[in-house]
Protein backbone atom coordinates (compact mmCIF):
# COMPACT_ATOMS: atom_id res chain seq x y z
CA UNK A 1 0.00 0.00 0.00
CA UNK A 2 1.22 3.59 -0.60
CA UNK A 3 1.05 4.41 3.05
CA UNK A 4 3.54 1.65 3.79
CA UNK A 5 6.27 3.23 1.64
CA UNK A 6 7.19 5.65 4.41
CA UNK A 7 7.33 3.11 7.21
CA UNK A 8 11.10 2.73 6.81
CA UNK A 9 11.44 6.45 7.78
CA UNK A 10 9.66 6.46 11.12
CA UNK A 11 8.52 9.74 12.47
CA UNK A 12 10.29 11.25 15.48
CA UNK A 13 8.25 10.85 18.60
CA UNK A 14 6.58 13.98 19.75
CA UNK A 15 7.83 15.47 22.96
CA UNK A 16 11.00 17.05 24.31
CA UNK A 17 13.94 17.12 21.90
CA UNK A 18 17.52 16.88 23.11
CA UNK A 19 20.56 18.22 21.30
CA UNK A 20 22.91 15.60 20.01
CA UNK A 21 26.35 15.18 21.64
CA UNK A 22 27.95 16.38 18.40
CA UNK A 23 26.01 19.65 18.62
CA UNK A 24 26.92 20.18 22.26
CA UNK A 25 30.62 19.52 21.68
CA UNK A 26 31.67 23.02 20.53
CA UNK A 27 29.70 24.70 23.32
CA UNK A 28 31.29 22.39 25.87
CA UNK A 29 34.73 23.41 24.67
CA UNK A 30 33.78 27.09 24.68
CA UNK A 31 32.18 26.99 28.13
CA UNK A 32 35.37 27.68 30.17
CA UNK A 33 36.34 30.65 28.00
CA UNK A 34 32.80 32.03 28.09
CA UNK A 35 32.68 31.64 31.87
CA UNK A 36 35.96 33.55 32.25
CA UNK A 37 34.71 36.24 29.86
CA UNK A 38 31.49 36.56 31.84
CA UNK A 39 33.29 36.71 35.18
CA UNK A 40 36.09 39.07 34.15
CA UNK A 41 34.41 41.53 31.75
CA UNK A 42 30.64 41.31 31.42
CA UNK A 43 29.78 40.94 35.11
CA UNK A 44 32.07 43.82 36.24
CA UNK A 45 30.68 46.02 33.47
CA UNK A 46 27.13 45.34 34.63
CA UNK A 47 28.08 46.09 38.24
CA UNK A 48 29.89 49.27 37.15
CA UNK A 49 26.75 50.50 35.41
CA UNK A 50 24.63 49.51 38.43
CA UNK A 51 26.91 51.19 40.98
CA UNK A 52 27.16 54.44 39.01
CA UNK A 53 23.53 55.25 39.89
CA UNK A 54 23.86 54.44 43.57
CA UNK A 55 25.64 55.66 46.67
CA UNK A 56 28.16 52.86 47.19
CA UNK A 57 30.68 53.67 49.92
CA UNK A 58 32.58 50.80 51.49
CA UNK A 59 33.08 52.72 54.75
CA UNK A 60 29.69 54.39 54.97
CA UNK A 61 26.10 53.27 55.52
CA UNK A 62 24.19 50.98 53.17
CA UNK A 63 23.85 51.79 49.51
CA UNK A 64 21.00 53.84 48.08
CA UNK A 65 19.79 54.96 44.67
CA UNK A 66 20.95 58.51 43.83
CA UNK A 67 20.15 58.73 40.11
CA UNK A 68 22.49 60.99 38.15
CA UNK A 69 24.06 62.56 41.23
CA UNK A 70 27.37 60.74 40.77
CA UNK A 71 27.60 61.87 37.14
CA UNK A 72 26.80 65.45 38.12
CA UNK A 73 29.56 65.43 40.76
CA UNK A 74 32.07 64.08 38.24
CA UNK A 75 31.16 66.66 35.59
CA UNK A 76 31.08 69.68 37.91
CA UNK A 77 34.24 68.99 39.90
CA UNK A 78 36.98 71.43 38.75
CA UNK A 79 39.72 69.06 39.92
CA UNK A 80 38.37 66.35 37.63
CA UNK A 81 38.39 68.78 34.69
CA UNK A 82 42.05 69.59 35.42
CA UNK A 83 42.80 65.86 35.46
CA UNK A 84 41.08 65.48 32.07
CA UNK A 85 43.16 68.32 30.63
CA UNK A 86 46.38 66.89 32.08
CA UNK A 87 45.58 63.46 30.65
CA UNK A 88 44.89 64.80 27.15
CA UNK A 89 48.05 66.91 27.19
CA UNK A 90 50.12 63.95 28.33
CA UNK A 91 48.73 61.70 25.59
CA UNK A 92 49.11 64.32 22.85
CA UNK A 93 52.71 65.26 23.72
CA UNK A 94 54.02 61.76 24.43
CA UNK A 95 52.39 60.12 21.38
CA UNK A 96 53.59 62.90 19.06
CA UNK A 97 57.18 62.54 20.27
CA UNK A 98 57.01 58.76 20.01
CA UNK A 99 55.70 58.85 16.44
CA UNK A 100 58.36 61.31 15.27
CA UNK A 101 61.18 59.55 17.11
CA UNK A 102 59.93 56.10 16.11
CA UNK A 103 59.76 57.13 12.45
CA UNK A 104 63.30 58.52 12.61
CA UNK A 105 64.65 55.33 14.19
CA UNK A 106 62.73 53.18 11.71
CA UNK A 107 64.27 55.07 8.79
CA UNK A 108 67.71 54.59 10.31
CA UNK A 109 67.19 50.88 10.97
CA UNK A 110 65.75 50.30 7.51
CA UNK A 111 69.22 50.92 6.04
CA UNK A 112 71.26 47.80 5.41
CA UNK A 113 73.83 48.07 8.17
CA UNK A 114 75.93 45.31 9.66
CA UNK A 115 74.96 46.46 13.16
CA UNK A 116 71.24 46.49 12.39
CA UNK A 117 70.36 43.32 14.31
CA UNK A 118 72.29 44.46 17.39
CA UNK A 119 70.71 47.92 17.32
CA UNK A 120 67.25 46.45 16.84
CA UNK A 121 67.74 44.15 19.83
CA UNK A 122 68.83 47.12 21.97
CA UNK A 123 65.82 49.19 20.89
CA UNK A 124 63.41 46.38 21.82
CA UNK A 125 64.76 46.03 25.37
CA UNK A 126 62.50 48.74 26.92
CA UNK A 127 59.43 46.80 25.78
CA UNK A 128 60.46 43.90 27.99
CA UNK A 129 60.62 46.01 31.15
CA UNK A 130 57.49 46.38 33.27
CA UNK A 131 56.24 49.99 33.57
CA UNK A 132 56.55 49.89 37.37
CA UNK A 133 60.16 48.70 37.16
CA UNK A 134 60.93 51.42 34.60
CA UNK A 135 59.40 54.05 36.90
CA UNK A 136 61.45 52.83 39.86
CA UNK A 137 64.62 52.98 37.74
CA UNK A 138 63.84 56.51 36.56
CA UNK A 139 63.09 57.54 40.14
CA UNK A 140 66.59 56.47 41.19
CA UNK A 141 68.28 58.03 38.15
CA UNK A 142 66.54 61.37 38.74
CA UNK A 143 67.28 61.55 42.46
CA UNK A 144 69.00 64.91 43.11
CA UNK A 145 71.31 63.41 45.78
CA UNK A 146 72.73 60.29 44.15
CA UNK A 147 71.05 60.10 40.72
CA UNK A 148 73.15 59.66 37.59
CA UNK A 149 71.25 62.29 35.59
CA UNK A 150 72.18 65.24 37.80
CA UNK A 151 75.69 63.85 38.34
CA UNK A 152 76.56 63.74 34.65
CA UNK A 153 74.77 67.00 33.84
CA UNK A 154 76.91 68.71 36.47
CA UNK A 155 80.06 66.95 35.30
CA UNK A 156 79.47 68.07 31.71
CA UNK A 157 78.82 71.63 32.88
CA UNK A 158 75.21 71.74 31.71
CA UNK A 159 73.81 72.62 35.15
CA UNK A 160 75.38 74.30 38.16
CA UNK A 161 73.49 72.48 40.90
CA UNK A 162 71.30 69.37 41.14
CA UNK A 163 67.72 69.62 39.88
CA UNK A 164 64.87 68.16 41.90
CA UNK A 165 63.18 66.66 38.84
CA UNK A 166 60.20 65.20 40.69
CA UNK A 167 59.76 68.16 43.05
CA UNK A 168 58.65 70.74 40.46
CA UNK A 169 55.59 70.48 38.16
CA UNK A 170 57.40 71.23 34.88
CA UNK A 171 60.36 68.92 35.46
CA UNK A 172 58.03 66.23 36.84
CA UNK A 173 56.07 66.27 33.58
CA UNK A 174 59.33 66.14 31.62
CA UNK A 175 60.32 63.04 33.59
CA UNK A 176 56.92 61.39 33.02
CA UNK A 177 56.96 62.04 29.27
CA UNK A 178 60.61 60.95 29.01
CA UNK A 179 59.74 57.68 30.75
CA UNK A 180 56.78 57.04 28.45
CA UNK A 181 58.82 57.89 25.35
CA UNK A 182 61.65 55.58 26.43
CA UNK A 183 59.19 52.76 27.16
CA UNK A 184 57.00 52.92 24.04
CA UNK A 185 59.06 54.38 21.19
CA UNK A 186 60.38 50.88 20.32
CA UNK A 187 56.77 49.75 19.81
CA UNK A 188 56.20 52.49 17.25
CA UNK A 189 59.59 51.80 15.67
CA UNK A 190 58.74 48.14 15.09
CA UNK A 191 55.42 49.00 13.42
CA UNK A 192 56.98 51.59 11.11
CA UNK A 193 60.00 49.41 10.39
CA UNK A 194 57.65 46.68 9.17
CA UNK A 195 55.88 49.30 7.04
CA UNK A 196 59.15 50.48 5.51
CA UNK A 197 60.15 46.93 4.65
CA UNK A 198 56.90 46.59 2.65
CA UNK A 199 57.54 49.67 0.48
CA UNK A 200 58.17 48.50 -3.13
CA UNK A 201 61.69 48.99 -4.43
CA UNK A 202 60.66 49.91 -7.99
CA UNK A 203 59.18 53.36 -7.22
CA UNK A 204 62.27 54.21 -5.17
CA UNK A 205 64.59 53.23 -7.96
CA UNK A 206 62.56 55.18 -10.54
CA UNK A 207 62.55 58.29 -8.34
CA UNK A 208 66.31 58.09 -7.81
CA UNK A 209 66.88 57.75 -11.55
CA UNK A 210 64.80 60.89 -12.07
CA UNK A 211 67.08 62.75 -9.66
CA UNK A 212 64.73 62.97 -6.68
CA UNK A 213 66.25 64.22 -3.45
CA UNK A 214 66.00 62.30 -0.18
CA UNK A 215 63.28 64.65 1.06
CA UNK A 216 61.22 64.31 -2.11
CA UNK A 217 61.72 60.54 -2.06
CA UNK A 218 60.34 60.34 1.46
CA UNK A 219 57.32 62.61 1.04
CA UNK A 220 56.28 61.47 -2.45
CA UNK A 221 57.15 57.77 -2.42
CA UNK A 222 57.71 56.40 1.09
CA UNK A 223 55.25 58.42 3.18
CA UNK A 224 52.10 57.54 1.13
CA UNK A 225 52.90 53.84 1.60
CA UNK A 226 53.48 54.00 5.36
CA UNK A 227 50.71 56.49 6.20
CA UNK A 228 48.17 53.75 7.14
CA UNK A 229 50.77 52.21 9.47
CA UNK A 230 51.41 55.58 11.09
CA UNK A 231 47.67 55.93 11.67
CA UNK A 232 47.53 52.49 13.26
CA UNK A 233 50.51 53.32 15.50
CA UNK A 234 48.90 56.60 16.59
CA UNK A 235 45.61 54.89 17.49
CA UNK A 236 47.23 52.00 19.37
CA UNK A 237 49.59 54.26 21.30
CA UNK A 238 46.84 56.75 22.13
CA UNK A 239 44.65 54.00 23.59
CA UNK A 240 47.55 52.67 25.63
CA UNK A 241 48.60 56.16 26.78
CA UNK A 242 45.09 56.89 28.06
CA UNK A 243 45.41 53.73 30.19
CA UNK A 244 48.69 54.83 31.81
CA UNK A 245 48.63 54.44 35.56
CA UNK A 246 51.44 52.42 37.14
CA UNK A 247 54.40 54.41 35.83
CA UNK A 248 53.02 57.79 36.95
CA UNK A 249 51.79 56.39 40.26
CA UNK A 250 55.26 55.06 41.10
CA UNK A 251 57.28 57.95 39.62
CA UNK A 252 55.43 60.98 41.00
CA UNK A 253 52.26 59.70 42.71
CA UNK A 254 50.43 62.61 41.08
CA UNK A 255 52.73 65.18 42.70
CA UNK A 256 54.13 67.55 43.47
CA UNK A 257 50.77 68.43 44.92
CA UNK A 258 48.32 67.34 42.24
CA UNK A 259 50.19 68.80 39.26
CA UNK A 260 50.74 65.42 37.55
CA UNK A 261 47.40 63.90 38.50
CA UNK A 262 45.76 62.18 35.52
CA UNK A 263 42.27 60.73 35.32
CA UNK A 264 43.38 57.19 36.14
CA UNK A 265 44.99 58.38 39.37
CA UNK A 266 41.74 60.17 40.23
CA UNK A 267 39.80 56.96 39.69
CA UNK A 268 42.22 55.12 41.95
CA UNK A 269 41.96 57.70 44.75
CA UNK A 270 38.17 57.93 44.59
CA UNK A 271 37.64 54.16 44.53
CA UNK A 272 40.45 52.74 46.65
CA UNK A 273 41.35 55.60 48.99
CA UNK A 274 38.03 57.37 49.51
CA UNK A 275 36.09 54.10 48.90
CA UNK A 276 33.41 56.02 46.98
CA UNK A 277 32.58 53.22 44.55
CA UNK A 278 29.53 54.96 43.08
CA UNK A 279 31.42 58.13 42.13
CA UNK A 280 34.33 56.11 40.74
CA UNK A 281 31.93 54.00 38.64
CA UNK A 282 30.29 57.12 37.20
CA UNK A 283 33.66 58.68 36.41
CA UNK A 284 34.81 55.43 34.81
CA UNK A 285 31.76 55.34 32.53
CA UNK A 286 32.30 58.96 31.51
CA UNK A 287 35.96 58.19 30.81
CA UNK A 288 34.99 55.19 28.67
CA UNK A 289 32.46 57.27 26.71
CA UNK A 290 34.88 60.14 26.10
CA UNK A 291 37.66 57.74 25.12
CA UNK A 292 35.34 56.07 22.61
CA UNK A 293 34.42 59.45 21.12
CA UNK A 294 38.05 60.56 20.94
CA UNK A 295 39.17 57.32 19.31
CA UNK A 296 36.34 57.41 16.76
CA UNK A 297 37.19 60.98 15.77
CA UNK A 298 40.89 60.13 15.65
CA UNK A 299 40.20 57.15 13.41
CA UNK A 300 38.07 59.28 11.11
CA UNK A 301 40.76 61.96 10.94
CA UNK A 302 43.65 59.56 10.37
CA UNK A 303 41.61 57.34 8.08
CA UNK A 304 41.30 59.94 5.35
CA UNK A 305 43.12 58.83 2.20
CA UNK A 306 44.16 55.58 3.92
CA UNK A 307 42.82 52.05 3.93
CA UNK A 308 42.19 51.62 7.67
CA UNK A 309 38.60 52.81 7.39
CA UNK A 310 37.87 51.46 3.96
CA UNK A 311 34.28 50.32 3.70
Amino acid sequence: MPAQRFEKYPRRPKGRRFASPAALGPWTLLAPALAILLAMTIAPAIYLFYASFRHENLLGPGSSFVGLQNFTRALTNPEIWWDWLATIQFVAISVTIEILLGLTLALMLSAKLSERNLLLALYILPLGVAPVVSALTFRVLLNPTYGWVDFYLQRWGLIGQPIDWLGQPLTAWIAIIALDVWQWTPFVTLILLAALSAVPAEPRAAALLDGATATALFWRIIFPFIRPFIAIAVVLRSIEAFKTFGSIFVLTGGGPGASTEIINLSLYRIALQNFDIGAAAALGLIFLLLLSLIMSQLLRLLGRNTDILEE
